[in-house]
Parts: structure tokens; C-alpha cells; sequence
């Protein structure tokens, strides 16, 4: 039981917060509820179980956004799959059923071995995806970047929000996204890459585009939001980080094609899956917290 739970719990914590209503739910995804009594019973038997540390009859506030976040991602993760007509096969939920079961994993509610076996079941079934066709790939990206788990960004980051305006406005009226960057953005190497924030491909060559997991890793999670929300070739902001304000632009499909499938194909199933858990319309009960796109998880507040 161990290895099982403690897996389910760390690939809890890829989605916007909206007004919540429904008083006997504990998240929503896409409409679909998650109850209450149903989050609580797994919570309970993860506390019997020894898996979940309590105390005075309390577990901590993020062991139970972590159980509700991997709640939440099965759910998406169902209707990722779903969406692309290749559901869990038979082989891939048996071969997680038959993991779970050389654990000895004692007697297990029902609710909690379908949450256990459904979540890694659509984890290995995305791992194994192949990558839809160029155009696939490109008429979700025109849709909206983040949905091909890819972002191709520039920004160009102010001290103050006033400034952040007046750039916006002068984009509107035609202006130069590169030629503002290199005169008005705090960050030092904007003079010479006009703002872009670039990565690596796996073999080490620079690239101008990287995953929304690299971004969920390593950037300001406002600046992330940010950079999910944005549409190809629209300034987006202003958006305030830690560093300062910020404009962001993703760049257009046919400037960064190449470098966008790159990205896309170096793991499709992830990265496609993470785009749309970022994009997923998630719902959670204020009690437990808010759901953040740009983690992947639920945060407190």
C-alpha cells in the first residue's frame, strides 16, 4: 500500500478559479464534481492506513490539497484522454492493477483503488501517446500557445505599472515588441535578446521556446499564469511578479514553428496533457484552497 499512496501523492500536486456553488462539491472539473464526502472518506482511509500524518484528530492543510489535487487530475486527465479518442486500454489498467496488487496493498475501499489505479493508469496511457499531426499541433497552438504544453515567449518587465501601460498602448499603436523591450525592460539581457526567454532542446541547442513544466519549475507563478493565458501575437498584461510588471508576448506560429514542435514532440503525451490541465476549467471549494494553473496544484488563499 505504501509505494501506491505515496505515488498518488506526489503526482498530486496543468485551469482557471471561477465563482464556486456548489456547496456539496469539493472541486469541479468541467462540470464534473468531486464531493465532499467522497474527498473525506479517502482522506480517512489514508489516515488509517498510516499514510497521512494527523494530529489532535487534524491532518495538514496540504496533505488534503494534495489528495484533492490528484482527485482533480484524474479527472482531467479522463477527459484529456477522452478528448483525443484514446482512453486507458485494458492492458495499461491491468498492468497498474497488477502492480498495485504485488504491493499487498490490504483491503482498499473501492473509491480509493479506482482513484489510485485510474490516476497511474492515465499517467502511463499519456506517457505512451504519439504526437498528433503539424497541423494538429499548430491549430492548437493558434488556438491558444499553452494548450501544446509549449510557450515561445518574450516580456518585458517595468518597475512600475504605469510604464507597463504606456508600453501596451504603444504595441496597440504599432510599435515595436523587440525595440521597446531592448529601451524600457529592467532585465539586463533584454538589451540584446529584446526579451526573449529562450531554453535548450535535449541535445543542448538553444531554442526560443519551452514547456510549461520548465516554466512551473523555474519562473514566478503570476508571470507564469500570465504567459498560459496569452494569445499568440497579442501583448498580454500588464501582469505584476516578484520582479516587477510585465508584458508578455508569445510569439506567432510561423515564426517559431519548428522550434514549437521540437517542444511538443520531445514528449507529446506530457506536454499536451500539462496544456490542458492548464487550460481545464477547474473549480475548487474555497476551504481547501484555489487551483493554480501555473503549478499545476492547489494553493492556499
Amino acid at each position: 500500500m505504501k509505494t501506491a499512496v505515496v505515488t498518488l501523492i506526489v503526482i498530486a500536486g496543468l485551469a482557471s478559479c471561477t465563482p464556486f456553488s456548489n456547496n456539496s462539491a469539493a472541486a469541479t472539473v468541467d462540470g464534473r464534481s468531486i464531493s465532499r464526502d467522497k474527498l473525506e472518506s479517502i482522506i480517512s482511509e489514508f489516515v488509517k492506513n498510516q499514510q497521512l500524518p494527523i494530529t489532535d484528530g487534524v491532518i495538514a492543510a496540504d496533505d488534503a490539497r494534495s489528495v484533492l489535487a490528484g482527485m482533480i487530475k484524474a479527472n482531467a486527465y479522463g477527459s484529456f484522454l477522452a478528448e483525443l479518442d484514446q482512453p486507458v486500454t485494458k492492458a495499461q489498467r491491468a498492468a497498474v492493477e497488477k502492480e498495485l496488487e504485488a504491493q499487498n496493498p490490504g483491503e482498499l475501499s473501492n473509491d480509493l483503488r479506482n482513484l489510485i489505479i485510474g490516476l497511474n493508469s492515465a499517467t502511463a496511457a499519456i506517457k505512451e501517446l504519439k504526437a498528433p499531426s503539424d497541423d494538429a499541433i499548430k491549430r492548437l497552438y493558434e488556438k491558444s500557445p499553452s494548450l501544446t504544453g509549449a510557450l515561445c515567449a518574450r516580456h518585458i518587465v517595468v518597475k512600475k505599472k504605469t510604464t507597463a501601460d504606456r508600453i501596451l498602448r504603444r504595441l496597440a499603436a504599432g510599435d515595436d515588441f523587440v525595440a521597446l523591450a531592448k529601451k524600457y525592460s529592467i532585465e539586463p539581457a533584454a538589451k540584446t535578446t529584446g526579451g526573449a526567454l529562450g531554453g535548450q532542446t535535449a541535445d543542448g541547442k538553444p531554442t526560443p521556446c519551452m514547456s510549461i513544466l520548465e516554466y512551473q519549475q523555474g519562473f514566478d507563478p503570476a508571470f507564469t499564469a500570465g504567459a498560459i493565458a496569452a494569445k499568440a501575437g497579442v501583448p498580454y498584461g500588464p501582469v505584476q511578479s516578484s520582479f516587477g510588471w510585465h508584458v508578455i508576448l508569445l510569439e506567432k506560429w510561423d515564426t517559431v514553428a519548428d522550434a514549437a514542435l521540437e517542444i511538443v514532440k520531445a514528449q507529446p503525451g506530457p506536454n499536451l496533457a500539462t496544456g490542458w490541465l492548464a487550460n481545464a476549467d477547474i473549480s475548487v471549494d474555497p476551504a481547501y484552497g484555489r487551483w493554480s494553473p501555473a503549478t499545476g496544484s492547489i494553493t492556499a488563499g
